[in-house]
C-alpha cells in the first residue's frame, strides 16, 4: 500500500486556492436570498406576494426605452455603487422612489442576469444590512413569457 504524503508549499497552496474559490461563495450566500423566479417576480409586481419590495433595473437606458418590467426603477449599473452610497433624501430625488433598507427586498435585474449580479455584488461591498436578490432570468425571461404577443411599449 502506497501512502502519500503532501509537502508543506503543497498544503499551502491547496489550503489557499481552496479559501480564495469558496470565500465569495460563502460570502454571498449569506448576504442573499435565493434567486426570484418568474412566477415570485409576478407575484411581487402584481400585489399577490405579501412582502415589499423594490425592483431595479440596471441595464442602459437604450434597452430600457424598449421596454420594462412593471414596478421597476432604473438604476444603471454604472450607477449603482454610488446611488446606495446616497443620502435617503437624495436617492429619492434622483430616483423617485424611497431608498430601499433592510425591512424590504432588494431585486435587481438587467438582461440576462449578469449584470444584475454584479449589482448585487457592488452593494454587497457597501456593506448596507439589505436584502439583496437577482431576478436572474431578467428581462429575456420576462419578454419571453408575460409579454408573448404582446407589443413592447
Amino acid at each position: 500500500m502506497a501512502l502519500f504524503v503532501a509537502s508543506k508549499s503543497f498544503k499551502s497552496t491547496l489550503a489557499t486556492r481552496s479559501t480564495n474559490l469558496l470565500q465569495p461563495l460563502a460570502l454571498r450566500f449569506y448576504a442573499t436570498k435565493p434567486d426570484v423566479s418568474f412566477n415570485e417576480l409576478q407575484k411581487l409586481i402584481h400585489g399577490v406576494a405579501p412582502q415589499k419590495y423594490v425592483l431595479i433595473d440596471v441595464r442602459e437606458p437604450n434597452e430600457v426605452a424598449q421596454g420594462k418590467i412593471p414596478t421597476a426603477v432604473h438604476v444603471p449599473l454604472g450607477e449603482v455603487a454610488q446611488a446606495f452610497q446616497l443620502n435617503s433624501t437624495d436617492f429619492k430625488a434622483k430616483y423617485g422612489i424611497p431608498k430601499p433598507t433592510s425591512d424590504i427586498e432588494t431585486v435587481f435585474y438587467c438582461r440576462s442576469g449578469k449584470r444584475s449580479s454584479s449589482a448585487i455584488e457592488a452593494v454587497e461591498k457597501l456593506g448596507q444590512d439589505l436584502t439583496l436578490r437577482n431576478f436572474r432570468g431578467s428581462w429575456l425571461e420576462y419578454s419571453a413569457n408575460a409579454l408573448k404577443d404582446q407589443t413592447l411599449v
